[in-house]
């Protein structure tokens, strides 16, 4: 759904009385680009739409919306700019549940005025008992979160389960107590009811036509299972179906977006204890692999990958992390033959602190004799935002606080949304809190006409931006490309090289050869982007033999076992297929 279609339904929830009504979060933020859209706008615009509803944003602690730790500064500037866009409450939360990456959010929020929920990432597992919950919520409302939420990704929470968490941590904390959970495995509406009646102050839903399934229970349903006894909302059920009959017609222009397994009911979840989109995720890996008949092995390797890596929550993006080296270690043979930078990340602990220690033998095997960080992993990391900022006026882009943010988070997507405007805007007639004007933005005309939406209402403010053309060389790693902006998109061209030739336009596929005794084998189609070690190198299991980029992940090959190099198939920039000889160990 576009912001067109979003807003009209929106300005006529805002009079019904909701505590908040969210505006993105996860994926959504990311998606918003991919189309083409700046969700700044339709924050903003949102805002304008709904003066009687908090906006609500949900982030992920350090992670903010992207899929990695950002600098102290980052996260800084994106929470105060969200709050001068319109969010009345953030929702703060850590795939792993660790404070440390927490706190930068919470506080900014905090120094902003705005409402901060703390979130619970809930899980099933040895390592998540109730003492647990209960030492986390007390440290959230320590770091001041005004309230504290349950929240179930998953769909693991029952009826019992949710009694006793939310009755113990209302005797623990003195903040309201709100709780979100996915209709998945059915269980959902079930432990509302639970919930409520143990005190929870809040639930999440979604209008019918997009609720259930992967989603949270409907919203109409709760209002009126709820309506004349003691816990009645007080929200019109009149209205509530005026607008789902608005929204359907919306849904049905959508269709062919649609998730199969969205609206579906799957007792895998129960048994593998993980969300829905995670199963179809493996279902899809494992599909491009010509694997599908291996879907049970794989989904019982996620289990046994989980319990390696500590228990942590199968959140985004840990799920996707568990979810590609369950694939790998069933495809590839050899479990952790081929590992992703991302779970290499994970055990030096740059995503934070996992519930249990991560398998120390399956650390060895990934990271060899490096041991993982105990600091907080943002302070391993310097300030972003001037450098960004300077890069974008290198280029000759708006260096806003919207472009900045925009760029640092999704700089593949973001130039297209970014362009120069040639065109003025006028300005809005109903400004929300003005953000100060970066130094960078004075300087260029184009980003203060950027930051200014249409006179013409909500919808208006997310009106495309005329045709412009900017093009520019980027140097990525010794490697000039040219690259030019237009209306109709990004086009990429390889630059000239040393000497003034010309790389070749496309990566060149490698000849297939017989593989000696000892050869290790690519899991899959990708690019080697890298190969570390030469003829007569002597290496150690767990050693990295070549990076190979597939699914947009850079992957690494290791070695099986000790020995010596004695052949390499491959080189740099060529594609190899599924189970082509790459480096042969003696």
């Amino acid at each position: 759904m576009r912001g067109p279609e979003i807003l009209p339904l929106a300005a006529k929830m805002d009079g019904i009385g909701f505590a908040a009504m969210e505006a993105f979060g996860g994926a959504t933020f990311e998606t918003w680009l991919s189309q083409g859209d700046n969700p700044w706008h339709f924050l903003r615009a949102l805002g304008e739409a709904t003066p009687e509803t908090p906006v609500q944003a949900l982030i992920r602690g350090q992670n903010l919306v992207g899929h990695r730790n950002y600098a102290d500064d980052a996260v800084e500037l994106f929470v105060e700019h969200a709050a001068r866009c319109g969010v009345d409450v953030f929702r703060v939360f850590d795939p792993l549940n660790d404070l440390r990456n927490m706190e930068v959010a919470i506080r900014t929020a905090k120094r902003a005025k705005r409402r901060v929920q703390g979130a619970l990432c809930y899980a099933l597992s040895p390592a998540h008992g109730l003492e647990l919950w209960l030492s986390l919520a007390k440290g959230l409302v320590e770091l001041g979160a005004d309230e504290v939420v349950i929240k179930d990704t998953s769909g693991l929470l029952s009826p019992q389960a949710t009694w006793e968490l939310v009755s113990s941590l209302r005797d623990v904390v003195e903040v309201p107590i709100a709780v979100h959970s996915h209709c998945s495995s059915g269980m959902a509406p079930m432990a509302y009811m639970a919930a409520i009646e143990a005190g929870a102050a809040m639930v999440d839903t979604a209008l019918s036509p997009l609720a259930w399934g992967t989603s949270q229970p409907a919203t109409e349903s709760v209002v009126a299972a709820l309506a004349g006894g003691d816990y009645d909302t007080g929200l019109d059920l009149e209205k509530l179906v005026d607008i789902k009959v608005e929204l359907e017609e919306v849904k049905k222009r959508h269709l062919e977006d649609l998730s199969p397994v969205a609206d579906r009911i799957d007792s895998d979840i129960l048994r593998y204890q993980m969300p829905g989109f995670m199963l179809e995720d493996i279902q899809v890996q494992l599909a491009q692999h010509q694997a599908s008949d291996r879907l049970r092995e794989a989904l019982e390797e996620v289990q046994r990958v989980r319990r390696e890596l500590g228990h942590p929550p199968l959140v985004a993006p840990i799920r996707q992390l568990i979810g590609t080296q369950a694939v790998y270690n069933v495809i590839g043979g050899d479990r952790y033959a081929t590992v992703t930078q991302e779970l290499k990340d994970y055990l030096q602990g740059l995503y934070g602190r996992p519930p249990q220690p991560a398998d120390p033998e399956v650390r060895r095997l990934v990271l060899g004799s490096e041991e993982p960080i105990t600091i907080r992993p943002a302070d391993l990391l310097e300030p972003q935002v001037g450098a960004v900022r300077a890069q974008l006026r290198k280029l000759r882009l708006p260096a806003g606080d919207d472009e900045v943010l925009t760029y640092l988070l999704f700089p593949e997507l973001a130039v297209d949304v970014i362009r120069p405007r040639r065109e003025e805007k006028p300005k809005r007639k109903k400004e929300a809190e003005p953000a100060e004007e970066s130094e960078a933005a004075a300087e260029a005309p184009a980003a203060e006409a950027e930051a200014q939406a249409p006179a013409d209402g909500p919808t208006a403010a997310l009106a495309a931006a005329g045709p412009a053309t900017a093009e520019f060389e980027v140097e990525v790693e010794g490697e000039v490309f040219r690259v030019r902006v237009t209306g109709a998109g990004l086009a990429v061209a390889p630059g000239p090289a040393r000497g003034g030739e010309t790389q070749p336009q496309g990566a060149a596929a490698a000849p297939a050869r017989a593989p000696r005794d000892g050869a290790i084998l690519a899991p899959m189609q990708g690019l080697i982007v890298k190969v570390p070690v030469h003829e007569g190198d002597e290496v150690k299991l767990g050693d990295v033999v070549a990076v190979l980029e597939a699914m947009k992940m850079q992957n690494d090959i290791v070695a099986t076992k000790p020995g010596k190099v004695t052949e390499i198939y491959v080189k740099e920039g060529e594609v190899v297929k599924p189970n082509q000889p790459l480096v042969a160990v003696g």
